[in-house]
């Protein structure tokens, strides 16, 4: 007998030493990648065993708990884990439009500040990277961060010659642990679209793409100076945008250091109030922008050259930057022209090439206003939302969207990052009291980027693929050519020019109607806060409310906090 509880001691501490040595080696010298992944692998496993049993049509009024169960549980994962795990949150989030209202409230929180690390790891950096001590290289550099998100810190510093600078700072073990955090990403996409039944893998390797980028910070800075040479060409914009210069002695794939700006966070109402700046000006230099306007990245200050009443939008953070094909770019604009014209037909054709066979589902999610083939852009919806079983609404609300995304080959990637920009976009201009039409100036957007070609207000995109193409083999005009070619007479001609002037103009006038809509609602708004004593409600309120009413009729069920943004 005592042979046996000897033998048996012998082997639980031969066991006890090998985990509590693999657990040490992983924590010292691993950067906690096994830890990781077994905390993964073992939520994963609970989450698929979680919805097998309890996700059936017996259990309906426990589906919502069971959302809310399996989203914390995925938010403890990311959030025990840290680094890239809280970027493929985020990621997760992006998608949340399509997931049960649960993930929605969840994973927002994915958006706070993260911890920041010591600054002996930051001098560990320094040494590795530029071989030298942050004192050697700077003056005043700052021990405690100033801000921390979840791949970086920024500390503020001065150059040797007094210039002060922004360093952001990668933390230690990003690049150790991204390719297993990345895998970890795909496997949770997977168990995903497994779990629910939904095309989510789609995103997958563009997603990683991009997050791979962002951890280069040579290639952050690259992005900054290519988008602010971009801003210079256009004249609207040049004095109006300003992105800070980077640094490049002082630069490394983990370290960037550009130039220190003193401004206020674009949601800062107060602070906006107290230099001046109107809330319309400022929120339609945003929408021009079109960049990625998460508040973290874009601040306002007064302008440098120019009297204090003059504002100047600052952009930080290109660590992604996504540039849109041409063609994608033609059939965006395209799409968005049509919207106005209630051009189905070519909404629908564009939808198809995309691979969307939803289209009144994606024109809603891209305007955040309901919308419906036939009904004008400027007109309101008031359908009203049916009440049907938990189970079974959920299950039509996975064929609607399978159907939605009927062919994931054919989505043009560039959707993940505009969609993400356009809810952004829509959200800052409800923060702000919907100071702006944003519908209109994304409008007019849309007929500047189609250019001064008529004929892009009476073709398609086909045929300005053909053309393009054309023009690039022969150098010569393709509509001349088409024309000699072709023998077409003068009065086919003229109708052509008629019919383009027609959809100018009509599309001018559906613009109209929405101004007339949105100062409608403004004074309408105005007058009933009058009445009960209350704030008036913006535009982008009334129109969530719409939109949130007429999702629901698709069996959507969406958090009031998914409007925030």
């Amino acid at each position: 007998m005592s042979l046996r509880i000897s033998s048996f001691v012998r082997r639980f501490t031969f066991i006890a030493s090998v985990v509590g040595g693999i657990y040490l080696v992983d924590d010292k010298f691993n950067a906690r990648t096994l830890q990781r992944n077994v905390l993964t692998v073992w939520n994963g496993v609970c989450i698929g065993l979680d919805y097998k049993i309890n996700f059936r049509p017996g259990k309906g009024d426990k589906i919502d708990d069971l959302h809310e169960r399996v989203a914390k549980r995925i938010l403890n994962v990311c959030l025990s884990n840290g680094g890239l795990y809280i970027k493929l949150g985020q990621a997760i989030g992006v998608q949340s439009a399509i997931l049960p209202a649960a993930y929605q409230r969840t994973f927002k929180q994915l958006y706070d500040d993260a911890p920041a690390v010591n600054f002996d790891r930051v001098v560990k950096i320094f040494k590795e990277d530029f071989n030298c001590h942050p004192d050697e290289m700077f003056d005043d550099f700052e021990r405690t961060a100033i801000a921390s998100a979840s791949i970086a810190q920024v500390h503020r510093a001065k150059l040797k010659n007094g210039t002060p600078v922004a360093v952001k700072i990668q933390k230690p073990d990003i690049r150790r642990q991204m390719d297993w955090d990345l895998l970890a990403y795909k496997a949770l996409m997977h168990m995903y679209e497994y779990i629910f039944d939904l095309p989510l893998v789609w995103s997958a390797n563009y997603t990683e793409k991009h997050l791979r980028q962002e951890v280069d910070f040579e290639n952050e800075g690259r992005n900054s100076e290519r988008v602010r040479i971009e801003f210079e060409k256009e004249k609207s914009l040049n004095d109006k945008v300003y992105v800070p210069k980077v640094f490049w002695d002082q630069t490394s794939k983990r370290v960037l250091t550009a130039e220190w700006i003193n401004g206020i966070k674009i949601t800062d109402r107060e602070g906006l109030q107290r230099y001046g700046f109107t809330f319309n000006d400022v929120m339609k230099t945003v929408i021009d922008i079109f960049a990625d306007p998460h508040p973290g990245n874009v601040l306002v200050r007064p302008h440098p050259s120019k009297s204090n009443k003059y504002y100047q939008v600052v952009l930080i953070d290109h660590g992604l930057c996504m540039e849109e094909s041409i063609s994608f770019r033609h059939q965006y604009c395209l799409f968005w022209k049509s919207l106005f014209l209630m051009d189905s037909d070519m909404i629908n054709q564009i939808c198809k090439e995309w691979g969307i066979n939803e289209p009144d589902l994606f024109v809603s999610a891209t305007l955040m206003k309901p919308y419906s083939s036939q009904t004008a852009v400027h007109i309101s919806s008031t359908q009203s939302a049916t009440l049907r079983d938990a189970y079974e609404m959920q299950m039509a609300v996975k064929d609607r969207i399978r159907k939605f995304l009927a062919d994931t080959e054919l989505i043009p990637r560039e959707l993940i990052f505009v969609g993400r920009n356009m809810n952004i976009v829509r959200s800052l201009n409800r923060e702000l009291g919907s100071p702006v039409n944003r519908i209109n100036l994304m409008g007019n957007w849309a007929v500047k980027g189609l250019g001064p070609d008529w004929s892009n207000w009476g073709g398609n995109a086909k045929i300005y693929e053909q053309q393009r193409q054309f023009q690039l083999v022969s150098g010569n005009d393709y509509r001349l050519s088409t024309y000699n070619k072709n023998f077409l007479s003068f009065f086919e001609h003229f109708g052509f020019i008629l019919k383009s002037r027609f959809n100018y103009w009509l599309f001018q006038s559906t613009l109209f109607l929405i101004s007339l809509s949105f100062y409608f609602n403004n004074a309408k708004e105005a007058i009933v806060s009058w009445i009960y004593n209350s704030g008036p409600r913006g535009f982008e309120e009334v129109l969530d409310d719409q939109i949130k009413t007429s999702l629901e009729n698709f069996g959507m069920v969406f958090d009031e906090k998914f409007f925030e943004g």
